[in-house]
């Protein structure tokens, strides 16, 4: 029969590893594996924002007809504003209309459909000059690779972290790009590095958008911890200094808000490309539409209405509330420290518990 040869996939420890802890009883087993942020009692946690949205979407209980294509056009908008920021020349002087300006964007399946999205259009979407290579460094999301192999790239890899220094080996990160094919992609994670949460300094991101700049690189953004970090702002620094400083005039940023708004199993992210003329962010809107209508037609409507209510109309409480997690997760951090220094008296050096940002070690 057709199927019989079929073999099975490649292993996902990650999989492997939360099907093994959901089958284990032990009050002792703690969950470590998934990038969720969790409350005090171990639990999922739902943003007090995220409660009020709820409420004012129920009481305008809109219909569940399908959206357009492309998604919630204010979602995108006021998405680009937390990325990009309002006073970025991409989402200002009348550019938050997803539509016009240098800026195409479209609502995704979260994160990982952003960056498969992305990956789609700069393999398929008739992007001229564009070379067949994307870097991404290692150790990073597991995801990745297969993901890009799968939209029809060659990944080539480099060092990312020196364990030993328990610091970001920019040394190793500068020569492959240096030495990247012009029209090559390389993968960036923004802010709260996964796994490392080893982020470039200013200083580093600097000189890394000099290189891309330079060499005729593209870069692919992902932004799936924004806030949790140091800030809505200055975790999104990377990508404006390569948009308003360092004149790098085409990027890709795939955002998620999964994390920083509590709304993991929904599904709701966008991909943002930054183009240099509108003209080419009309046209790069259009095939990222195709991409959408190809693959799964439309983005779900219900966590994508609750992000949009949480950014527009409860926009300061989102803040104010992604500071708190944000701060609990480093007094989380100084506590570990704390504990394996100076209580249980654990050999080695645990600064960079401390000295790290984000969810994860």
């Amino acid at each position: 029969m057709f199927f019989d040869n079929v073999q099975f996939g490649p292993k996902d420890m990650f999989n492997d590893l939360k099907q093994a802890v959901d089958l284990d009883q032990s009050p002792q087993t703690v969950d470590l594996g998934i990038g969720v942020y969790r409350g005090e009692n171990g639990q999922p946690y739902e943003m007090e924002v995220l409660r009020s949205a709820k409420k004012i979407l129920a009481e305008a209980n809109p219909s569940h007809e399908y959206q357009v294509t492309t998604g919630n056009a204010q979602l995108l908008a006021d998405g680009a504003k937390v990325i990009f920021g309002g006073e970025s020349a991409v989402v200002s002087s009348g550019r938050t209309l997803v539509s016009h300006g240098q800026l195409a964007s479209v609502q995704t399946l979260s994160g990982s459909g952003a960056i498969h999205t992305g990956a789609m259009f700069l393999k398929h979407g008739g992007v001229a000059g564009l070379s067949n290579v994307i870097y991404v460094g290692r150790p990073t999301w597991g995801n990745y690779e297969p993901l890009l192999r799968l939209a029809g790239f060659e990944v080539r890899t480099y060092n990312y972290y020196e364990a030993a220094a328990n610091a970001m080996d920019v040394v190793a990160m500068l020569a492959a790009l240096q030495e990247a094919p012009c029209g090559s992609i390389v993968a960036l994670q923004g802010c709260c590095h996964n796994p490392c949460a080893v982020d470039p300094t200013p200083a580093q991101w600097r000189a890394i958008a000099g290189a891309v700049r330079a060499r005729g690189l593209v870069p692919l953004f992902d932004m799936a911890y924004q806030g949790l970090g140091r800030g809505i702002d200055e975790d999104a620094y990377a990508v404006r200094h390569f948009v308003d400083e360092a004149g790098v005039a085409e990027l890709l940023v795939c955002q998620s808000f999964a994390k920083n708004c509590s709304l993991y199993g929904e599904r709701v992210g966008a991909v943002h490309v930054v183009c240099a003329t509108a003209d080419a962010a009309r046209a790069v809107r259009d095939q990222l539409r195709c991409m959408v209508r190809w693959e799964f037609s439309s983005s779900p409507l219900y966590g994508g209405r609750l992000a949009e209510i949480m950014l527009s109309q409860l926009g300061d409480q989102w803040r104010s509330e992604l500071s708190t997690m944000r701060e609990r997760l480093q007094r989380n951090r100084n506590m570990l420290y704390r504990l394996l220094t100076d209580v249980y008296k654990t050999p080695g050096d645990w600064k960079f518990i401390i000295h790290g940002y984000g969810l994860f070690s």
